[in-house]
């Protein structure tokens, strides 16, 4: 398995004046986290008979520099692709680079992922070639028209088919280039990776993610981040001790 971790956004609405991937947390920058937590899932994956062995993180040309101090002298696991224009094709860039027969695209601004739901969701993309981390939605959901330049409601769907979508998403590699190319000939953009293989008819296993794997977009997830994190580290001195 080949795990890509696009990390090519600019993440402006954070406020900062760098890229929130960089922003520290607990003393690391964001990105060292969500690199640690794919990390630490190896060994469990190992026990399920699949070996990670690639982390291809899709970048900007102008932070590889900052991103050197992430990947170890002479590495070849950790490797740095171009990042694309978009997410899309900064996921595309990293998927034909990769040397592995499962592809997990993870978010890079996704911290908090735990082993146990990388775990789930490989499991299920075993069996079925895409599966998913998602959340079950919480709140009514309002399908939005637009009425005299107001937003209105347009529809109300039922609760129980909404689920809020997350990473990590897990594909069969031939299966996600060939979602891929599709896209590319139609010019198609999905909203993240699994709209591409939903895109050609094919099914996507619903895994039920995690309330803290949130996706870091504002500069209060930043500060939300900071407290899980530190209460984790906390917890696992203790354990040690």
């Amino acid at each position: 398995m080949a795990a890509i971790v696009p990390a090519a956004g600019c993440g402006a609405r954070t406020g900062l004046n760098q890229n929130k991937i960089l922003a520290p947390i607990c003393g690391q920058p964001l990105l060292s986290w969500t690199l640690r937590a794919i990390n630490e899932a190896a060994p469990r994956l190992r026990n399920m008979g699949i070996e990670l062995t690639q982390i291809l993180i899709a970048a900007r040309e102008e932070e590889r520099e900052s991103l050197h101090p992430f990947i170890p002298h002479h590495s070849s696991f950790i490797v740095l692709v171009p990042g694309g224009e978009t997410r899309q094709q900064s996921v595309a860039n990293a998927a034909r680079k990769a040397d592995a027969d499962f592809l997990l695209v993870h978010d890079a601004a996704r911290p908090l992922v735990s082993i146990d739901l990388i775990e789930r969701v490989t499991q299920a993309a075993l069996q079925s070639g895409a599966a998913i981390a998602a959340l079950p939605a919480s709140d009514t959901i309002k399908i939005a028209r637009k009425e005299g330049g107001v937003a209105v409601v347009g529809s109300t769907p039922s609760r129980s088919d909404v689920w809020l979508a997350q990473t990590p998403q897990i594909f069969r590699r031939e299966l996600f280039l060939r979602a891929l190319e599709y896209a590319e000939r139609e010019n198609f953009q999905g909203t993240d990776c699994a709209s591409l293989v939903e895109n050609i008819g094919e099914n996507v296993v619903l895994v039920r993610g995690e309330i803290e794997n949130f996706k870091v977009t504002f500069a209060e997830d930043l500060v939300r981040a900071q407290t899980i994190l530190k209460a984790c580290l906390t917890a696992r001195e203790n354990a040690l001790n």
